[in-house]
């Protein structure tokens, strides 16, 4: 079975600090990154990684195509946020990578599974690809400028 993923800018640029974006292939078949989270992300090192992705068939960038729902949800989320919530509900994709809890509960509200960077991290500390200990990876998390607080992070990646 394919997994597709779509993924936000949060997500990506976490995991692309971290080093371990390109693990997440081996969750997912798929990553599609919606224009406005590219245009989110240019300028940004993880950028360098998603093009090496994108060449590699990991990474695909989509349009989101619903401009009425597109609107209506960039009208009280970011725009990114907004575009990987409506190309998940156009391609059907298994779950939205997203951190912000407005866009969470918006995608929930669509019928769209989420999951966050903490939740990908725990899936590939639970398949063994990160080796780190859950208290380094929150520290790294937070010194990298991850909106977090040690505590919660604790909790989710050890659970």
């Amino acid at each position: 079975m394919q997994l597709k993923a779509t993924v936000d800018s949060s997500v990506l640029i976490a995991l692309g600090k971290l080093g371990y974006l390109k693990l997440v292939g081996e969750i997912f078949d798929k990553l599609v990154v919606a224009e406005s989270v590219l245009e989110e992300i240019r300028g940004d090192e993880v950028c360098n990684v998603v093009s090496e992705l994108t060449g590699d068939g990991l990474v695909e960038v989509a349009k989101g195509s619903n401009y009425e729902l597109l609107n209506l949800l960039s009208s009280s989320l970011g725009k990114g946020e907004a575009e990987t919530i409506v190309v998940a509900l156009g391609l059907e994709a298994d779950v939205a990578l997203l951190d912000d809890l407005r866009a969470r509960k918006t995608a929930r509200r669509l019928k769209v599974k989420v999951m966050g960077t903490l939740a990908v991290l725990k899936v590939l500390i639970d398949l063994k690809l990160v080796k780190e200990k859950p208290e380094d990876l929150c520290e790294k998390l937070i010194s990298k400028g991850f909106w977090v607080d040690a505590e919660s992070c604790l909790k989710i990646l050890k659970g």
